[in-house]
């Protein structure tokens, strides 16, 4: 099923409601990375299409309404913080579905923290009961958030190198090994800037999505 929400159109919601938005402003360049390691990544095993870029680009959408002192909490979420923290895919997953009418989005959105195992969150899928897509979200929002974002919750970031290990430490428990095998061939292939400047520099954020959006996604 086609998106009703135009790729353009999807874009200038997402600008208009992270500037609206205090929570996903913080997140805005976060949800942008991971939109764009999806698309190359979704290319690269020939899963890419509207609803993809949508769903990576909105996959944070469910933490509008959730509390800054949670989401930015320097030390260890208790048990009911956590149940929070996990009902930004429900939330994410309506918002996509009822508000924006965007059903085949919504489905990966909600997906992208559940685990190849079993273990994860909303529903518990496993392996191939999560779709790809959501496969793909989840492997591109963990190396992001290890190797930039995890100054939101006050640890050490890791270098990408660091972070393939953990990705491949992690594979076929958490994350669908093949997939991750493929991301780590992408981005050795690409000259990424370092993570602190692609994370502190909005003109060189701003450069390289545009780039993307002309050579990647038209």
């Amino acid at each position: 099923m086609k998106s009703t929400l135009s790729l353009p159109r999807a874009e200038e919601l997402f600008d208009k409601i992270s500037q609206d938005n205090e929570v996903l402003r913080i997140f805005k360049y976060h949800s942008l990375r991971v939109m764009y390691f999806s698309a190359l990544l979704s290319k690269k095993v020939g899963c890419y299409d509207e609803d993809l870029r949508i769903a990576s680009l909105f996959h944070d959408i469910g933490k509008i309404g959730l509390s800054k002192d949670i989401l930015l909490k320097p030390t260890k979420l208790d048990a009911l913080e956590y149940q929070i923290i996990q009902a930004h895919s429900v939330i994410g997953n309506n918002i996509l579905r009822k508000t924006l009418n965007l059903p085949r989005a919504a489905i990966f959105v909600r997906d992208h923290h559940e685990r190849w195992d079993g273990k994860g969150y909303p529903r518990g899928l496993k392996e191939n009961e999560i779709s790809i897509q959501g496969r793909i979200i989840g492997i591109c929002d963990a190396f992001d958030t290890m190797t930039i974002d995890r100054r939101h919750y006050n640890l050490q970031t890791l270098t990408y190198k660091e972070a393939f290990i953990e990705l491949e430490r992690c594979s076929w428990s958490q994350f669908d090994g093949e997939l991750v095998a493929k991301f780590k061939l992408l981005i050795e292939d690409l000259e990424l800037p370092s993570s602190e400047k692609w994370a502190e520099d909005e003109f060189l954020m701003d450069k390289l999505m545009g780039h993307v959006f002309i050579n990647c996604f038209n």
